[in-house]
């Protein structure tokens, strides 16, 4: 009998526990009182107003998920407030 491994296996690392994403977000659809009900059971420690996503950055001094840190510097692209930096 012959064991061949055809894919390595896949060595995930340990999870980082990072903050809340900053941004608040209004449900379309559906009621403040809604979205604490849901997301407070859900996430008891998390505050329901705010994206439910954990953050990867931080923009000033403010943490955000990726999908909201992009749209964040986008718009502030689009106003000029950034520019880009020279290497």
């Amino acid at each position: 009998m012959t064991i061949r491994i055809l894919r390595e296996p896949v060595i995930r690392p340990e999870p980082v526990s990072t903050p809340q994403c900053s941004m608040v977000v209004y449900t379309a659809g559906h009621d403040a009182a809604w979205r604490e009900r849901w997301y407070g059971q859900r996430r008891p420690g998390a505050d329901p107003k705010r994206c439910q996503h954990d953050s990867n950055v931080t923009i000033d001094g403010k943490p955000y998920c990726r999908r909201h840190a992009g749209a964040l510097a986008l718009e502030r692209w689009l106003k000029g407030d950034l520019v880009e930096k020279s290497t």
